[in-house]
């Protein structure tokens, strides 16, 4: 029997050099582990214990992705349309597992941790060293995801 693949972690080379965007990726690799173990225990609250994660994950999705694309549009980014495609391309696929999980599919939730995981870690090689230089600490708004998730003004249109 084949080990399983070993978990993705945050490394200082993923850095993108701007504070709230490394902090929101690395709270995308704490998805996994945490999943992982809530579902190696035998935890009588653990379908609450998934959803809490699911919804963090949501929280995470629709948030990072809200505050790149913010600061991405603000430096006139002229990958932006590509970014955002990468991002809603992904937020498809999680919303779908978490969907299928909702309804019933349990089993589907495993699949979820190293989805991300790998996912982030080749956004970030590829798509996010893109940006490298042009945002900054000061030109991303630093606010927790909740605010940014929270303010009707920010919204986005493209």
């Amino acid at each position: 029997m084949a080990s399983p693949e070993p978990m993705l972690e945050w490394t200082e080379d993923l850095s993108v050099g701007v504070d709230s965007i490394d902090e929101d990726h690395q709270a995308f690799f704490r998805v996994e582990p945490m999943l992982e173990e809530i579902l190696a225990s035998s935890d009588s609250a653990r379908s609450m214990l998934i959803e809490s994660v699911l919804n963090i994950l949501e929280e995470y999705v629709e948030g990072h992705f809200l505050r790149e694309q913010q600061a991405l549009a603000a430096i006139d980014f002229p990958g932006l349309a590509v970014h955002i495609k990468a991002h809603d391309k992904f937020a498809e696929k999680v919303r779908a597992i978490i969907k299928d999980y909702r309804q019933g599919n349990l089993a589907v939730v495993e699949s979820l941790g190293p989805l991300i995981s790998d996912w982030i870690t080749n956004h970030i090689k590829t798509m996010d060293r893109q940006y490298l230089g042009l945002l900054t600490n000061e030109n991303v708004d630093k606010r927790p995801l909740v605010c940014l998730l929270d303010d009707p003004e920010d919204d986005l249109e493209f």
